[in-house]
């Protein structure tokens, strides 16, 4: 059996018999991956806290050929991250990050961009337990997965939209429509000019730099429900950890 070492964030984790968990990891070099931590739930493993959810460590683990459950070797805990986790609200903001990443690629899909804004994003919640935060994100990920939403142009008319414009965002068409083609979308959802530039902000600095820009309610409520319905369209799942997150928000 292959033996990969890889830096990774867990995800997850669910018990497997009396004494075993399987654990999914976003890892750095090898994307999603699930292993078996043999042992975790005994009161002596030597695993101790580190397969908490949240912990970004040094994986190594052994690859079981034409399977998508491999065997943990080793987890060694670089980062616990437990501030996400003696607060509620942090800690269903970041089961909502982990979800997602998780959400936006296949088992053993290798994407280093969505495990560095993974990271950075549980690094940065730790610091600012904001929600333009997770706003950033989301636009961001839909860029790496080929799913950017067009936020410049009208994709009906191809206009481009004027200082006092009443533009919409239609998931089906992938981004902007403007008011006077907003009939032909029915699905289209209102977006503010507001709630439009965060987003290419967004797009064009980092996630710290997002946090400087300015997004206040209800212009943060309703970009969070335009993101949330993208989301859902483009991956065709809802994420579980949504319904904690609307408990604690």
């Amino acid at each position: 059996m292959p033996l990969h070492t890889t830096e990774a964030i867990v995800i997850g984790g669910h018990n497997l018999g009396e004494a075993d968990r399987i654990i999914p990891f976003f890892t750095r070099q090898l994307g999603k991956v699930r292993a078996v931590a043999r042992g975790a739930r005994r009161i002596r493993s030597r695993y101790g806290g580190s397969l908490e959810l949240f912990t970004l460590g040094q994986l190594v683990f052994f690859e079981v050929p034409n399977r998508t459950l491999h065997k943990i070797n080793e987890f060694s805990a670089v980062e616990p991250f437990a501030e996400l986790k003696a607060d509620l609200g942090r800690l269903g903001r970041g089961a909502y990050l982990v979800e997602l990443a998780g959400a936006s690629v296949e088992e053993a899909e290798p994407n280093e961009e969505i495990f560095l804004l993974l990271r950075d994003a549980l690094t940065l919640l730790v610091l600012h337990d904001d929600p333009r935060l997770l706003r950033a994100f989301e636009i961001r990920l839909l860029r790496i997965v080929g799913y950017l939403l067009e936020l410049y142009r009208c994709l009906i008319c191809r206009s481009t939209l004027e200082h006092s414009a009443e533009p919409a965002i239609s998931p089906t068409r992938g981004g902007l429509v403007c008011s006077r083609c907003r009939p032909r979308a029915q699905d289209s959802l209102p977006i503010s000019l507001e709630s439009l530039g965060f987003l290419r902000s967004a797009l064009h600095g980092g996630l710290e730099q997002s946090l400087a820009s300015p997004l206040v309610h209800p212009h943060a409520a309703s970009l969070q429900e335009i993101l949330r319905v993208c989301i859902a369209h483009f991956f065709g799942k809802r994420l579980r950890s949504l319904a904690f997150l609307n408990l604690v928000e």
